[in-house]
């Protein structure tokens, strides 16, 4: 059956593309964002909170693509997030409150929350009695609350920050917040790693290079469903800001399901970024295991993935990104044992700070035992994708 978004929804696509369309030729002002652009006074402002240490904000992110295979079902499957074909949808509307720890010579307690609206919360639910009580399965959009947490620093050593509560994963490079990522499409690694985690986690600055995370977490995407399945969460990062290069390594590992024995789920992520002038590079490695999966079998899937962009002036920059990742078993995605690989070539145009335009090609093809694209129909598509992101 064809979607078919909600009015409400619509109706808020339309006010954002407006909105986007009269900045665009709007004068040269520079704002911090569109409340401000269009009011004159920032949003810690008309909520009273401008002179304290909490920041509310938020951001939307809408948009368009077309598959030129024109499914019939109108999804772009297995590509997540970006998946349907020929429909303006509202991936993000997500507001957040926070207070930022400033890490100096004394005790310091913050937090954040965050609420999420749109299609990529089908994405970003937690399993349990949480945000997931609130899906709707006749509908792409939902809510979410993917961050929830309190944050406390203590000025022992160099510096010891914890966070407890709701909070997205250190695993992987892409980020569910629309404005972090270059392109508008994600990877297919990214759709396998897990999106948020619920426990606490601890940082450390070994020194001006060395980084160290340490966390308890109940596993991948689990809020309070398997209230037993404690995974270790963990992470080290090397950065070198001398010769613009980082290297960074997280971990989770822990039982899927607490009443399984050895049903241990292991998910790691080891990405190198080299800064070279107005170039960056990333190579991404992603792998994991799940011991006993549906099978009976462990379970594996594992990819690389690589970035290039170019930062050509403060208004545009130009990039490529592509993806060998492969489902060993079948598991991820449900089509065998398969291989998927992904190209795409993008840009992001910033016409004002607080606005962003991504147009994306991206051409993806596949080996496997049953053809993912169209319904089962191709082994391979091509996608053009377009979307904004603006700050409020």
């Amino acid at each position: 059956m064809k979607f078919q978004p909600k009015r409400t929804t619509f109706a808020i696509s339309i006010i954002a593309l407006t909105a986007i369309t009269l900045a665009c030729v709007a004068d040269d002002r520079e704002s911090n964002g569109l409340i401000e652009e269009l009011t004159g006074k920032e949003a810690n402002a008309w909520t009273g909170l401008k002179n304290s240490k909490w920041t509310v904000g938020g951001w939307a992110a809408a948009g368009i693509n077309y598959n030129t295979d024109v499914p019939n079902d109108n999804t772009n499957g297995p590509v997540n997030m970006t998946d349907r074909n020929g429909e303006i949808n509202l991936y993000q509307m997500n507001l957040f409150l926070e207070k930022a720890l400033g890490k100096g010579s004394s005790w310091e307690v913050g937090g954040r929350l965050d609420y999420m609206y749109g299609t990529d919360t089908r994405y970003t639910q937690a399993a349990g009695d949480w945000d997931s009580k609130f899906l709707n399965p006749n509908s792409y959009y939902n809510i979410a609350i993917p961050q929830a947490y309190v944050e406390a620093y203590a000025p022992y050593g160099n510096g010891i920050s914890a966070k407890i509560g709701h909070f997205y994963t250190i695993i992987g490079y892409e980020s569910v917040p629309s404005a972090l990522n270059f392109f508008s499409s994600h990877t297919y690694s990214f759709k396998s790693s897990p999106f948020t985690t619920t426990g606490a986690l601890f940082n450390y600055n070994i020194n001006e290079r060395w980084n160290i995370n340490l966390g308890a977490v109940k596993g991948m995407d689990n809020f309070d469903l398997n209230m037993q399945a404690w995974s270790q969460m963990s992470g080290l990062t090397y950065n070198n800001a001398e010769i613009g290069a980082t290297v960074s390594f997280s971990i989770m590992q822990g039982p899927a399901y607490p009443n399984r024995p050895n049903n241990d789920v292991e998910y790691y992520t080891a990405v190198f970024q080299q800064q070279l002038g107005s170039w960056h590079y990333v190579l991404q490695h992603d792998r994991g295991t799940l011991n006993h999966a549906e099978n009976k079998q462990t379970a594996a899937w594992y990819s690389v993935v690589q970035y290039l962009t170019y930062q050509m002036n403060e208004k545009w920059s130009f990039g490529g990104r592509g993806e060998w990742f492969r489902d060993q078993n079948g598991f991820r995605y449900g089509y065998g044992e398969a291989s998927f690989y992904d190209v795409s070539l993008g840009a992001n145009w910033k016409p004002k700070s607080w606005l962003l335009l991504r147009p994306e090609l991206r051409y993806d093809w596949s080996q496997a035992q049953t053809a993912p694209f169209d319904s089962g129909r191709q082994p391979n598509q091509t996608l053009f994708l377009l979307d904004a992101v603006v700050q409020f």
